[in-house]
């Protein structure tokens, strides 16, 4: 693995971005883990319980980490929904949620979304926990996050209003991303109300991160697949973290696995006025993790000097990224 090459290429690529360019990857030693696809039932029963996590304990040994900006904290957006996955599949772990609760889809949970397809469809429509967790990830459907809130809410807040069981699983997710050490993310709402918000809204507006917290987490949930002690940190066993990865995998709109071949990446998507964002773990082809990465894109201008819009250009970004990691860990030509 040619890290030295792969720094040049990353920094070349900062530097001619249309924006700010936050990132960190941490690059992972091969393992003989096996497809990470998602059961078919959904999400495991809480059959038996992760080993006990330390508190303070040293995150599990990865590879080398390159990083530009990867402590700058940024609007999270959609990448959010990872910490929330794992939160979730928490609480399935513990047996307080099982990956068949009920969901009813209403009016109210829809006002004011803009992302996902549910917000076109029918009020009471029922869902399980798990196809709302599918959709999450999938297409990014916010009211299938406001409903995943809503089944934390009943599992920490039982018998609370509504109201008052949201602010609770806000703030379980919070303590939960805390626990799992990430030190500078903030979930201050349930969903991102974009349409209420201006391009130069302010940070404080939105939940938070930095590359370096989502690299964090998912260097965790990849080297958990395999290690019941870096599942553990996340509460977790590693077959909820391979059923994490396989949802992962599902995603509708992938960016930084466009144009990859020889690897793929399981990813997540955040979309914001100013701000494009994706995360995800690049597998080989045996399916073992790779690399972590987290890239965030701050300051998207609308359009470049030349008309392009400034979105497409990004997109163009996260794919040359996502290459470029291709080369490093499945180079096309071996010694």
């Amino acid at each position: 693995m040619d890290v030295l090459a792969l720094d040049r290429r990353l920094t070349a690529l900062a530097e001619g971005a249309p924006c700010a360019l936050h990132y960190r990857i941490v690059l992972l030693d091969p393992t003989p883990a096996g497809h990470p696809a998602l059961p078919a039932a959904g999400p495991a029963a809480p059959t038996t319980a992760p080993p006990a996590a330390t508190a303070g304990a040293p995150a599990p040994a990865a590879g080398r980490t390159l990083s530009r900006g990867a402590d700058v904290v940024v609007p999270s957006f959609s990448t959010r929904k990872v910490g929330v996955l794992c939160a979730t599949l928490a609480l399935v772990r513990a047996g307080r949620l099982a990956p068949d609760h009920r969901l009813t889809v209403t009016e109210e949970l829809k006002e004011g979304v803009q992302a996902g397809i549910l917000r076109s469809l029918s009020a009471g429509i029922e869902l399980g926990l798990r196809d709302c967790l599918v959709q999450m990830m999938a297409t990014s459907d916010n009211v299938c996050t406001r409903l995943v809130f809503e089944a934390i809410g009943s599992a920490v807040a039982p018998g609370a209003d509504r109201a008052a069981a949201e602010a609770e699983a806000l703030q379980y997710v919070n303590d939960y991303c805390a626990w799992a050490g990430m030190r500078a993310t903030w979930h201050r709402e349930t969903f991102p109300r974009t349409g209420d918000l201006a391009w130069s809204h302010p940070l404080d507006a939105v939940t938070v991160t930095t590359a370096a917290d989502q690299a964090h987490l998912l260097t965790l949930l990849a080297t958990g697949t395999t290690d019941p002690r870096a599942a553990a940190r996340l509460q977790l066993a590693p077959e909820d973290c391979r059923a994490a990865i396989g949802l992962m995998r599902g995603i509708a709109t992938p960016r930084l696995g466009a144009a990859t071949e020889r690897i793929a990446f399981a990813e997540k998507n955040g979309r914001g006025l100013r701000s494009l964002s994706q995360v995800g773990i690049a597998l080989d082809g045996r399916g073992a993790a790779r690399a972590a990465v987290a890239a965030y894109a701050e300051t998207v201008p609308t359009r470049l000097p030349d008309g392009v819009p400034g979105r497409n250009a990004v997109f163009d970004v996260f794919a040359e990224l996502g290459l470029a990691v291709q080369e490093a860990v499945e180079p096309r030509h071996r010694a």
